[in-house]
């Protein structure tokens, strides 16, 4: 594995499971760089993000919103986890 990427563990969650070959878990190489890890992830598993997805499902890393993790300045570690989630509509 090169030095700039660490193993990180890629959770889909329910609906989202349908991207990943219907696993839950899948563990990946990848950038430090959360945001270049999360177009990797994106890509890999041809998720169509933009203009769809991306209005009803949040990334999480490490239990933090994306945004907040990539804002703050921090790098992916080995162990971490990136986790997808969509939201959930209801009454």
């Amino acid at each position: 594995m090169p030095e700039d990427t660490v193993q990180v563990k890629v959770r889909f969650i329910t609906i989202m499971q349908k991207y990943s070959g219907r696993k839950r878990e899948i563990e990946m190489d990848l950038s430090r760089e959360p945001e270049r890890a999360i177009d990797r992830i994106i890509d890999r598993f041809h998720i169509p993000w933009t203009d769809h997805l991306e209005k009803f499902t949040r990334i999480f890393i490490n239990k933090e919103l994306s945004q907040l993790f990539v804002k703050s300045g921090k790098q992916l570690k080995d162990g971490d986890t990136i986790m997808f989630i969509p939201m959930s509509c209801g009454g």
